[in-house]
C-alpha cells in the first residue's frame, strides 16, 4: 500500500512524466528488490494505483446515494460534494494526471482504458440504482449525470488557470437550476 500511495502522490506533486521510479521508492521507503516483487515496471504501478484510487469515489458515492433518500435537493448536495471533494485538490491533480499521461503513452492508455472504463460503468450502475429521470426528461439518468460531471470537470481543469471560484459556483447553480427538475430518487419498491 505505501507503494500505490507513494505513486499517487508523486503523481500529484510532479506529474506522470515528471516522477521518477526512484522518486516514488524513496517517498514509499521500499527497496527496489520489494518494489519488482509487486511490479515489472512503472507503468504496472501507475494502473495499480489507479485501481486504488478510483475505488475511494465509488465507495463515497455509494454512501452518498444512500443518505440522498432523505434529501430536499440530492442532486444540487451530489454536485456540491463531487465539486469540492473530487474537483478540486489532489483528487482533481491526479485525476487529471492519468488522462494527461494517456495522451502521450499509448501502452498506458491501453492498460488505464478498462480501469476507467470499469469506473464509468460503476457509477453508471449506481446512478441507475438511486436516481430516475423524470418522464418528459430528454434523456436517461446516467447521460444527464454524466453530462454533469463532465462539465464540472472541465471547470475544474480550467480552475488551475482561472481561480474563480465564486465564478464556477454560478455555472454549477445554473446547471443544477436546470437539471433538478429533470431528475428524481429512485422510491424503493417497499416504499412505493
Amino acid at each position: 500500500m505505501r507503494l500505490i500511495e507513494a505513486t499517487l502522490t508523486c503523481l500529484q506533486e510532479r506529474g506522470y512524466h515528471g516522477m521518477s521510479l526512484s522518486q516514488i521508492l524513496s517517498r514509499a521507503g521500499a527497496s527496489r528488490g520489494a518494489w519488482r516483487h509487486h511490479y515489472n515496471n512503472k507503468k504496472e504501478l501507475v494502473v495499480a494505483a489507479a485501481e486504488h484510487f478510483l475505488k475511494g469515489p465509488i465507495a463515497k458515492a455509494c454512501e452518498l446515494a444512500t443518505s440522498f433518500k432523505n434529501s430536499n435537493n440530492p442532486f444540487a448536495e451530489g454536485m456540491d460534494f463531487i465539486w469540492e471533494n473530487f474537483y478540486q485538490g489532489p483528487y482533481r491533480d491526479i485525476w487529471l494526471e492519468f488522462n494527461v499521461a494517456c495522451r502521450t503513452d499509448e501502452e498506458l492508455r491501453q492498460r488505464l482504458k478498462p480501469v476507467i472504463k470499469n469506473f464509468f460503468d460503476s457509477l453508471d450502475n449506481l446512478w441507475r440504482e438511486n436516481f430516475v429521470a423524470v418522464d418528459d426528461a430528454p434523456g436517461t439518468i446516467e447521460n444527464m449525470i454524466n453530462l454533469s460531471l463532465y462539465s464540472m470537470r472541465g471547470m475544474a481543469i480550467q480552475s488551475l488557470v482561472l481561480d474563480e471560484p465564486e465564478y464556477y459556483r454560478k455555472l454549477r447553480d445554473q446547471w443544477i437550476k436546470i437539471l433538478t427538475p429533470l431528475i428524481a430518487v429512485k422510491k424503493s419498491p417497499d416504499s412505493a
